[in-house]
């Protein structure tokens, strides 16, 4: 039987179409073969960059690399926001790159977990640093990865985007969540993981994260993962838990790439605005399914597989 399902926090309805169903073979990627070019991201095309902000070095050589977007999204213009039936601001912020890797064909999953905590630690010096311009309301850490889902280049790099205000997505999560506290004086998020760890939706846990497949999917093998211990941003992450947290996205990504074929896919992180409390957590979002009219149109994304089959396919080695 199809299904509607709401959201945890957000009046956000997903079908979950069991009668439309796939089987995870049934996503398999087709393979097929990089144009061969330049790569502004490679060593020795340093010089093709804009001028870079901070690295990571072993052996006297980069392995993580961070620099501004050459066509950043946002503007180095400030203005407040003019008000009138057709509101406006100057798109201000920093919009920066971080290559995760000098070697072009290597992927994410494919690091070391050693080497993923040392692009969890770029990520939060970049937010750290970006969130000292006060006009800097929110910091975004974002991937895509292949075409499909946006990326416009191959060899693997994540980027950082600060605006200057909370994004609606963003701000509507901690409004819900600070709503849940006042009701039942917990964080909605430890609920959420602590329920999800005993259902058939849960991918991985250990002391100190846990991951499952979150209960209205609205993408095909969709992933979150958090961290147990209530925190808001990375930063405050242990190293202990940082270990953890690399660990378990690299086996997930790791499953994600050799079972489905190097799928396309997005993740991002969630962390909490200035104002909030919002429970830092990472979703990956894999690209195998397109959104037509419906989920344009009104907003209820159909998912053909089910978030309980799509944990399932974590689970197994």
């Amino acid at each position: 039987m199809n299904e509607l399902r709401k959201d945890y926090l957000l009046d956000r309805w997903v079908i979950i179409a069991r009668d439309r169903g796939k089987r995870p073979t049934d996503f398999v990627q087709k393979t097929g073969v990089e144009e061969p070019g330049t790569c502004f991201f490679c060593p020795g095309n340093e010089h093709m960059t804009p001028p870079e902000i901070d690295r990571v070095e072993e052996n006297g050589k980069w392995i993580i690399r961070c620099f501004p977007n050459k066509f950043p999204a946002t503007t180095t213009e400030f203005g407040e926001i003019e008000e009138s039936f057709l509101t406006k601001q100057p798109a201000y912020g920093k919009h920066e790159v971080i290559a995760e890797t000098p070697n072009h064909n290597e992927h994410l999953n494919e690091l070391s977990v050693e080497h993923i905590v040392k692009v969890l630690d770029m990520y939060s010096s970049r937010i750290s640093e970006i969130r000292k311009d006060k006009r800097i309301r929110y910091v975004m850490i974002f991937k895509n990865q292949g075409s499909v889902a946006g990326a416009s280049l191959d060899h693997s790099h994540t980027q950082v985007i600060g605006f200057p205000m909370v994004p609606k997505l963003v701000r509507e999560e901690a409004e819900a969540a600070e709503r849940y506290k006042k009701e039942k004086d917990n964080c909605i998020f430890c609920d959420i993981w602590r329920n999800e760890a005993k259902s058939e939706r849960l991918i991985l846990e250990d002391n100190y994260t846990v991951s499952f497949t979150p209960f209205a999917s609205r993408f095909p093998f969709e992933v979150w993962i958090m961290p147990k211990r209530h925190v808001n941003s990375l930063g405050e992450l242990s190293d202990k838990e940082k270990y953890s947290f690399a660990k378990m996205l690299k086996r997930i990504l790791r499953k994600l790439h050799s079972s489905l074929n190097k799928p396309p896919y997005n993740f991002w992180f969630h962390q909490s605005p200035d104002d909030g409390d919002l429970h830092l957590h990472l979703e990956l979002a894999p690209r195998l399914a397109k959104f037509a009219g419906m989920e344009f149109g009104s907003e209820t994304v159909i998912n053909v597989v089910p978030p309980e089959l799509a944990a399932q396919h974590y689970r197994e080695k």
